[in-house]
């Protein structure tokens, strides 16, 4: 082989790994901004929109076939989960304060008992408690979920944010109501479905 071959070869070699470069940069970038598979983002999602409200799908599962009736407290790693999740929350939107009162159509155990558990969560950093007296009126006409809440429309991010945080506790399809004269401390959520529950303690409702 000649010295000029072996040049050409060298040469032609030395561009392609210059030419790889910007790839392998692009593919590094790529898997350090790729959120994990547990990452709390990816447990809500918007299912339809209307001017008035959205329907959200909240820590989506199959398990249904799998859960049994009757309550089942969450395990010690959820409710770690919940609790970490809860405490940021806290810290990223402590200028708003926002508070939410929840609430439970009665009649039902697994309600009440689920209510219970998502309200102490949320007392322990002071966002929120369990509602007092009358139940709130969450007719909406011509829809339904079995967990409905209200915000305004103004805090919509701050409401996906707190369901993300507590998304560990439950599965369901939340109806999230637009109304203006809700405060950011005076957010509701009302759980109208009865849940299943799976062994560690994930409630789990039916559409």
């Amino acid at each position: 082989m000649s010295i000029r071959s072996v040049y050409r070869e060298g040469h032609s070699a030395s561009r392609l790994a210059w030419a790889l470069i910007p790839l392998a940069l692009v593919v590094g970038a790529l898997i350090l901004l790729r959120q994990p598979a547990n990452d709390a983002t990816a447990q809500v999602t918007v299912v339809e929109t209307w001017p008035d409200a959205e329907m959200l799908s909240v820590n989506p599962t199959r398990e249904q076939a799998n859960s049994t009736q009757g309550f089942v407290p969450p395990t010690a790693e959820r409710r770690d989960q919940v609790l970490q999740r809860l405490s940021q929350f806290r810290a990223d939107y402590k200028q708003l304060a926002p508070s939410m009162s929840v609430s439970f159509r009665p009649g039902s155990s697994e309600r009440g008992q689920l209510a219970e558990t998502i309200a102490q969560a949320l007392s322990q950093y002071g966002l929120g408690s369990k509602a007092s007296g009358v139940v709130p009126d969450t007719t909406v006409k011509n829809r339904s979920a079995p967990i409905v809440m209200r915000a305004a429309r103004a805090h919509r991010e701050t409401v996906h944010r707190l369901l993300e945080a507590l998304a560990p506790y439950f599965s369901a399809q939340v109806l999230l109501v637009f109304d203006d004269d809700t405060r950011i401390d005076a957010l509701t959520f009302h759980i109208s479905g009865t849940p299943a529950f799976n062994e560690d303690g994930l409630a789990i409702f039916g559409r």
